[in-house]
């Protein structure tokens, strides 16, 4: 037993690392051009067993996609099971949430070249970033629903419409972040929201509940 949890954890171990490299390397190089054979290098393995882990560079964007979501996921389920009281507070600290929570290898940088190759012929990397939006609105919705319990949302607001116009908001507040770094106006280690953007978001939360009558 004590062997198979060694092995368990080396295997990891090699996984996270092919993972740090190929973020670092679609970063440094974009996706098209970093190769298998630079992310084994990179990773200090041989190709034979990067190709033992993932079949291809989308395999490795798709595993580093989903690690980003399972964090996230986790993390925002932990606001949703006890959120303030205050809806908008609620849902500003949901979306901080979402946006300070990353994997520890990711450089935000990274997300450039990601999102770079998500949008080319990879069907696979599209739907995982499609599944990751859809994930977020489901996210606003059961917190939504944990606070009609509350009291602090009407029962009969609209929640899945509201979800939804909650979860455009999120993304575009990563796509306003994603274009300043691609044009040079955001620092490659600058947060998503600044307190300048932080006092932006609860400006519009208020506003979108108001315009759904919360």
């Amino acid at each position: 037993m004590a062997d198979g949890g060694l092995r368990a954890r080396q295997k990891e171990k090699r996984k996270q690392a092919i993972m740090a490299a190929a973020a670092r390397l679609f970063q440094a190089q974009g996706f098209n051009a970093a190769s298998m054979e630079d992310i084994a290098a990179a990773a200090e393995l041989s190709v034979g067993t990067v190709y033992n882990y993932f079949k291809s560079k989308a395999e490795i964007c798709l595993a580093i996609y989903q690690a980003d979501r399972d964090l996230v996921h986790a993390a925002t389920d932990r606001i949703i099971a006890n959120p303030p009281a205050d809806p908008v507070l609620a849902i500003c600290r949901m979306m901080e949430t979402d946006f300070e929570t990353e994997v520890g290898f990711m450089d935000r940088a990274a997300w450039s070249a990601l999102f770079g190759a998500a949008f080319t012929d990879q069907s696979s990397l599209s739907n995982a970033f499609v599944s990751d939006e859809l994930m977020r609105v489901d996210q606003f919705r059961r917190l939504l629903g944990v606070l009609v319990e509350k009291g602090s949302v009407d029962k009969a607001a609209d929640l899945n419409a509201l979800a939804e116009m909650l979860g455009a908001l999120n993304l575009w507040y990563f796509m306003r972040w994603l274009a300043g770094l691609r044009s040079g106006d955001a620092g490659a280690k600058s947060g998503i929201l600044d307190a300048e953007s932080r006092a932006t978001l609860k400006r519009h939360v208020t506003q979108l509940m108001r315009g759904f009558g919360v």
